[in-house]
C-alpha cells in the first residue's frame, strides 16, 4: 500500500520530467555552475510565458552563453523574446545561492512566475529599450529545493548598439552562473580587480610622464619634441582613464562607445609618439612611416566595424609594427653616432618581448614573478624615452662643463687684450662724446635762434598794427590842430566847433597813447622772451601767455609766407588759476607746439587739391585750449593736419628726430619742450594723433 501511494505521488514528477527537459544541479563547485544547457527560446512577448506551468516543449533549444554573433535567431532590432530553463536543484544544497550574470541586452528575470530582478529597460517601444550588463555582480537566487524551479527571462537587445570584440572580447547574449554567496562574491571581486586595479596604475604612470615631458618643454621651448611626448603620454593616460570608466559602466551602448574611444586615443597617441621619435632621432620619414600611418588609420574603423578579428589590425599589427619601426630607426640613428639612440632601441625591443610573453600567457597560462607583461609592453617605450631625456641632460651638462673650462682658459689669455682695447675704446668714446656735446650745444643754440627768429618776425608783424594806428591818429591830430588854429582867428568865434575839434584831438591822443602802450607791451614781451631764463618760477596767467604766442606764431608764419591763411580757435577756461611756472620756458614750449601745428596744417593745405562738388573744402585750423583739472592744468594745442604715423609716434620726443625736410628742422624742438615740461616743471607732455584727422599735444602741469 505504501509503495502504491509513493508511486502515485511521484507520478506527476515523472510525467513532468518526460515532457520537459530539466537541468539538474547536484553540486556547486568553487567556480559555480554555468547555465549553458537546457535553455529554450521563443521570439515574441507574452506574460503567460513567465508562469511555471506554461508548456515550452515546442520552443527552440538555445545556448545563450554563446557570442551574439553565433545566435542569429536573436534579433538586434529591439524585438522582445523569452528564455526559459527548468532547474532541479539537489536538496542537499541548502546554502543561499546567488546568480552571477553577464548579458548584452536588457532583461527581466522571473523565478516560478515571480519577477526577481531586471537589468536595463525593456519596452514595447524598441527605441526606449536600454541594454545593461550586471558585470557578474551577485544577485540573490531564492529557491525552495522541493520541486523543479522555472527561470524565465524576458529579453531584448538595444537597437543601434555598435558591438565590438576588442582583444577577443566575447559578447555573450545571456550568461548566468549559480554559486554560493561567498564564492560568488569572491568571483565578482576577482573579476573586478582584474579589470580595474591596473588601470589607475597605468593612468598615474602616463599622467606623471605627461607632466614630466611637459616640464621639459616648458622650461626649454625650442625642443618641441618634448611637447609631442607630453601629448602622447597624456592621450594614453586619458585612454586608460576612459578604459577604467568602461568597466564601471553597466550601460552596454556606453561600454562600446568608451571602448572605441580608448582605442582611438591610443592610436592617435602612437601617431604623435612615432612622429616625435622621428624628429628626436633626426630621421627622414620614408615609406615605412607612411605605411604605419595608413595602417593605424585603417585599424580604427576596422576595430569598430569588423566584429571578428577587426581589432587585430590594431592590437597585433599596428602597435607591434610601431615598436618594430622605433627599434629600426633607433638602430639606424645609433649607427650614425646619435648619442643615446640605443636607449630607445632597447625600450622598443623590450616592448616587443613583453608583448610576445603576454601572448604566450594568453595561450599557455603561466606567471613570471607576478609581472604583468601587458602593462610593461605599454611602458617600455615611454620609460626608455624618459631615460634618454635624462641621459641627454647629463650630456648637455658635461658639454657645458667642458665649454666652461675652455672659456675660463680663453678668458685668461684674452683678459690683457680686452683691457687694452677697453682703454682705447674709452679714450675714443670720451673724445667723440665731447665732440657730440659741442655739436649738440650748437644745434640747441640754432634751435633757440630759429625759434627766436620766428618769434621776432611775429612780433614785428604784430607791432606794425599799433604803430599804424599811432601814425594815422597823429596825422589826423595835426590836421585837427591846424583847423582849430584857423577857427580861433575867425570872427565871430564858433565855440561849439572849437569844442568839437578839441574833443577829437583829445580822443586821438588817447588812442595814440593806447596803441603806444600796446607796442611797448609787445616790445617788453619780446625782450622777456629773448633774454635767458632766470629759472625762477612766477605766478603766470597761462590763458594770456597761450593767446599771445598763438597770435605771434601766426603772424610770424604770415611774415614768411603771405599766402598762408589758417583759422585760429581758442577755448580758454575762464576759471583757470595762475600757475607757478618759468614763463620764458613754458612760452618757448607753447610757441614750439603752435609753430608745429601751423606747419602741419600748412603741409596738408599744400597737398589738398581743389575741393570736389558737394565736398566740404579743407580749412586749416589750429586750436589752443586750457582746462582746469582736479590736480593739474591742461594746455592743449590741436591741429587738423595729416596726423603722425603710429610707427614714429614714440620717436618724436627723441633728440634730433625730425620729419621736416633737411635744413628745415634740427629735431630738437620737441625734445627741448619735453625736457622743459617734464624735468623743469614736473609735468607731462603727450600726443594723440589720428592719420588724416590731425594731432593734439597735451601739456599737464601740477597746481
Amino acid at each position: 500500500m505504501r509503495r502504491l501511494l509513493l508511486l502515485l505521488l511521484l507520478s506527476p514528477v515523472s510525467i513532468f520530467a518526460q515532457k520537459r527537459e530539466v537541468y539538474r544541479i547536484d553540486s556547486l563547485p568553487k567556480e559555480g555552475v554555468l547555465l549553458n544547457q537546457g535553455w529554450k527560446w521563443h521570439a515574441g512577448d507574452n506574460a503567460e510565458w513567465a508562469k511555471p506551468e506554461f508548456d515550452d516543449a515546442g520552443w527552440a533549444d538555445i545556448d545563450p552563453t554563446k557570442d551574439i554573433i553565433e545566435l542569429p535567431q536573436l534579433s538586434r532590432s529591439g524585438e522582445i523574446g523569452w528564455f526559459r530553463i527548468h532547474l532541479l536543484i539537489d536538496s542537499s544544497l541548502t546554502q543561499q545561492m546567488v546568480m552571477l550574470i553577464q548579458q548584452s541586452g536588457a532583461s527581466e528575470m522571473y523565478l516560478n512566475g515571480k519577477l526577481i530582478q531586471y537589468f536595463g529597460t525593456l519596452s514595447t517601444d524598441r527605441q526606449k529599450t536600454i541594454a545593461s550588463n550586471p558585470l557578474l555582480k551577485p544577485v540573490s537566487f531564492p529557491i525552495s529545493n522541493k520541486h523543479v524551479e522555472v527561470l524565465a527571462v524576458r529579453y531584448a537587445f538595444q537597437p543601434g548598439v555598435r558591438y565590438s570584440s576588442h582583444f577577443g572580447m566575447n559578447n555573450k547574449a545571456l550568461a548566468i552562473s549559480l554559486n554560493t554567496v561567498e564564492n560568488g562574491v569572491n568571483t565578482y571581486e576577482s573579476n573586478y580587480w582584474t579589470h580595474h586595479q591596473p588601470n589607475p596604475i597605468r593612468t598615474g604612470i602616463f599622467f606623471s610622464l605627461a607632466i614630466l615631458y611637459f616640464a621639459f618643454y616648458f622650461f626649454y621651448r625650442k625642443r618641441v619634441v618634448n611637447l609631442y611626448f607630453s601629448i602622447y603620454a597624456l592621450l594614453h593616460a586619458i585612454s586608460w582613464k576612459i578604459n577604467y570608466w568602461t568597466y564601471h559602466t553597466n550601460e552596454v551602448a556606453l561600454f562600446f562607445i568608451q571602448n572605441n574611444a580608448t582605442l582611438i586615443m591610443q592610436a592617435v597617441g602612437y601617431f604623435v609618439m612615432l612622429n616625435a621619435i622621428y624628429q628626436f632621432l633626426e630621421q627622414k620619414k620614408e615609406w615605412q612611416y607612411w605605411t604605419l600611418i595608413v595602417l593605424g588609420i585603417i585599424s580604427i574603423p576596422s576595430a569598430a566595424f569588423v566584429y571578428n578579428g577587426g581589432w587585430m589590425i590594431y592590437g597585433f599589427l599596428f602597435t607591434n609594427f610601431v615598436n618594430v619601426e622605433l627599434a629600426r630607426v633607433s638602430i639606424i640613428a645609433s649607427r650614425r653616432h646619435k648619442k643615446g639612440a640605443w636607449i630607445i632601441a632597447t625600450g622598443s625591443i623590450l616592448a616587443l618581448f613583453c608583448w610576445l610573453v603576454f601572448c604566450l600567457q594568453w595561450f599557455f597560462p603561466f606567471t613570471i614573478f607576478g609581472i604583468d607583461f601587458f602593462d610593461l609592453n605599454f611602458l617600455c617605450v615611454p620609460i626608455s624615452v624618459s631615460i634618454y631625456l635624462g641621459y641627454d641632460v647629463s650630456l648637455t651638462n658635461i658639454s657645458l662643463a667642458q665649454k666652461l673650462v675652455e672659456v675660463e682658459t680663453l678668458s685668461a689669455e684674452k683678459q690683457l687684450l680686452l683691457s687694452t682695447q677697453n682703454e682705447t675704446l674709452e679714450r675714443q668714446v670720451t673724445e667723440r662724446t665731447a665732440a657730440l656735446k659741442a655739436s649738440q650745444a650748437q644745434l640747441i643754440q640754432s634751435e633757440k635762434l630759429a625759434s627766436l627768429g620766428e618769434l621776432t618776425a611775429g612780433i614785428a608783424h604784430e607791432i606794425q598794427n599799433p604803430l599804424n594806428f599811432v601814425n594815422n591818429f597823429a596825422e589826423i591830430s595835426v590836421d585837427l590842430a591846424k583847423e582849430l588854429d584857423e577857427e580861433i582867428d575867425k570872427e565871430p568865434l564858433d565855440k561849439s566847433l572849437v569844442k568839437e575839434l578839441v574833443k577829437d584831438i583829445s580822443q586821438n591822443q588817447e588812442k595814440i597813447n593806447h596803441h603806444g602802450k600796446r607796442a611797448s607791451a609787445i616790445v617788453k614781451g619780446m625782450l622777456e622772451h629773448s633774454r635767458s631764463s632766470t629759472g625762477v618760477k612766477e605766478h603766470t596767467n597761462l590763458n594770456a601767455l597761450a593767446d599771445e604766442y598763438l597770435r605771434l606764431a601766426y603772424h610770424g608764419l604770415r611774415a614768411k609766407d603771405s599766402t598762408f591763411n589758417a583759422t585760429m580757435e581758442t577755448h580758454f577756461d575762464p576759471d583757470l588759476p595762475h600757475v607757478e611756472v618759468i614763463p620764458q620756458d613754458i612760452g618757448r614750449v607753447v610757441l614750439n607746439l603752435i609753430n608745429n601745428a601751423f606747419y602741419a596744417v600748412q603741409q596738408r593745405a599744400n597737398t589738398v587739391g581743389a575741393p570736389l562738388v558737394g565736398v566740404q573744402p579743407y580749412t586749416p585750423t589750429v586750436t589752443v585750449s586750457t582746462k582746469k583739472l582736479d590736480n593739474a592744468i591742461e594746455i592743449s594745442v590741436k591741429d587738423n593736419g595729416n596726423g603722425i604715423p603710429e610707427a614714429i609716434k614714440d620717436k618724436i620726443f627723441q633728440p634730433f628726430f625730425t620729419t621736416k625736410p633737411t635744413g628745415q628742422g634740427t629735431g630738437l624742438g620737441l625734445s627741448l619742450a619735453y625736457d622743459i615740461v617734464t624735468k623743469g616743471h614736473g609735468g607731462s607732455l603727450g600726443v594723440e594723433s589720428t592719420i588724416g584727422e590731425g594731432s593734439e599735444f597735451i601739456i599737464l602741469l601740477s597746481r
